[in-house]
């Protein structure tokens, strides 16, 4: 069933809901509801499956007055989630800056879940080398606005996302971006020059974070890339159980299959 729901700013917002069973919310950010169809369909048999478009992406489009600020993306979260469930506490997964939102919307909001998992949130600056993560990171996201091609190939050098790795050493060779259409040119300009750099920059309140409620996930083939360093501290300042998830930072895309084996199994346990 696919639904919106007005959050202000003249933006509404695109979700969708399948499945039954106990209520799951899939986040991401830029990853929206076309991102996150493989996984859905894999657990909609077990879970109601929530899923949406952050606002400026999919079918949440927004107008060049909106604003778009970290709070501001969990909170048109919370507003999906209380459309979905009302005042029930929800199971919650987010991917990328989608972990990112997701722990800032449970920090503010710690009843709103029962069960959180983030896999892989990009905060650079928990790295050991974080102030050099986010220069690069930075320079990337400021390249992207003007020339997003270029922007994407020097934030990708950085994360290092496209790779699997399994160890820390040695780094693997850049991989260059094959030619873009013009249409996904303007994804990423946005993407990377918008959206990307308020989660990255995001600094977590880890006191406020509900730590029995939290697993932290971080993909098998992603050891030393700067996206699982974080996630390794995220795990380390709260004392959550730390889980590898199959695959790399783009796994649940490139493996649904067996992440959606993996997460259903963890949410089950």
């Amino acid at each position: 069933m696919s639904l919106r729901v007005a959050v202000g700013d003249g933006v509404k917002l695109h979700y969708m809901v399948e499945g039954s069973g106990p209520t799951l919310v899939l986040t991401g950010a830029p990853v929206g509801i076309e991102g996150f169809a493989g996984l859905a369909s894999k657990l909609s048999s077990d879970f109601t499956v929530v899923r949406h478009d952050p606002r400026g992406i999919g079918l949440s489009a927004i107008p060049a007055t909106a604003s778009l600020s970290l709070n501001g993306l969990s909170d048109d979260l919370l507003t999906i989630v209380r459309e979905v469930a009302g005042d029930e506490p929800v199971t919650l997964f987010g991917t990328s800056g989608g972990a990112v939102v997701a722990l800032d919307l449970v920090s503010r909001f710690p009843s709103v879940v029962g069960r959180l998992v983030v896999h892989e949130p990009p905060l650079f600056g928990l790295a050991p080398d974080g102030d050099r993560l986010l220069e690069r990171a930075n320079a990337a996201f400021r390249l992207a606005a003007t020339d997003p091609k270029a922007g994407a190939q020097a934030f990708f050098d950085v994360s290092e996302a496209l790779h699997r790795t399994f160890a820390e050493w040695p780094r693997p060779d850049p991989v260059t971006l094959p030619p873009m259409p013009q249409a996904e040119l303007e994804k990423q300009r946005f993407a990377l020059g918008t959206m990307a750099p308020v989660t990255v920059n995001y600094w977590p309140a880890f006191a406020a974070l509900p730590r029995d409620k939290l697993v932290v996930a971080a993909g098998s083939a992603s050891v030393g890339q700067p996206a699982r360093k974080a996630a390794e501290a995220v795990a380390a300042r709260t004392g959550a159980p730390f889980v590898e998830a199959p695959g790399n930072h783009l796994g649940m895309a490139l493996e649904p299959d067996a992440f959606a084996g993996w997460l259903a199994t963890l949410l089950k346990a």
